[in-house]
């Protein structure tokens, strides 16, 4: 089968690739709440395919596919709801030009400041930039290891929401869209994100930081459906 003469691909392939890219679509297909037809033609309008037959044989097929494998959602709210959220509230970000030498003397004073285990630091190393996540108080320490020069901006006010998963997190696709895809339905922005290993830590400004708790609490946390009896 494969791609149609020239290179163009087939409407199967077409289609398949437009319902990856838009896992709203997506989801509608596992929860079989979709109308083919009214999908078909969308995809059609959006792909320049011109066979509505077609377009609805492979909507169809990727659904049949879909429920015969295990739900990647079912897989991925087993691992939020075996997860713990933390909340850290006086939080900071420091976004520094990325340079070796002053990241050696952000190791060296971190190295201090992390005898007292509770203290939060964190860093992320980009391509152009190197940010550091750090409690307040650890603000005038790291911003003097680092030197005006080097500190390129700084936002203070912050809360950090870490959400501590299984291990299996890390053969889970999903996990981390999922959660940061609940706080942006929310309305709310994320300053930072930064995952290591099972940690999910999403930044967010302390006017948010309720709010944020809610929303990812209710995934890691959901209420327990009440029953109601007659007497």
């Amino acid at each position: 089968m494969g791609q149609e003469r020239g290179g163009a691909p087939t409407a199967a392939e077409a289609t398949r690739r437009y319902i990856d890219d838009h896992p709203a679509i997506r989801d509608c297909l596992g929860y079989n709440i979709v109308n083919f037809t009214s999908l078909a033609r969308k995809i059609r309008s959006e792909t320049g395919l011109a066979n509505q037959e077609a377009v609805e044989v492979a909507c169809r097929r990727y659904q049949r596919q879909m429920r015969a494998g295990r739900p990647l959602e079912e897989r991925v709210l087993e691992v939020v709801r075996a997860s713990r959220l933390e909340v850290r509230t006086r939080v900071a970000i420091i976004t520094a030009r990325n340079d070796w030498d002053m990241l050696g003397h952000v190791l060296e004073t971190g190295r201090t400041l992390l005898a007292d285990r509770r203290h939060l630091l964190q860093l992320l190393q980009g391509p152009g930039a190197l940010t550091i996540l750090c409690e307040e108080d650890l603000l005038d320490p790291i911003l003097g290891a680092i030197g005006k020069k080097a500190a390129l901006g700084v936002h203070s006010h912050l809360s950090a929401l870490t959400v501590r998963s299984p291990d299996v997190i890390v053969e889970t696709p999903g996990v981390l869209a999922f959660l940061s895809g609940a706080l942006f339905r929310a309305g709310i922005n994320s300053l930072e994100l930064m995952s290591v290993y099972t940690d999910s830590t999403f930044v967010v400004r302390e006017d948010d930081v309720l709010h944020a708790f809610r929303v990812l609490s209710g995934l890691v946390h959901p209420p327990t459906p009440t029953v109601e009896t007659t007497g």
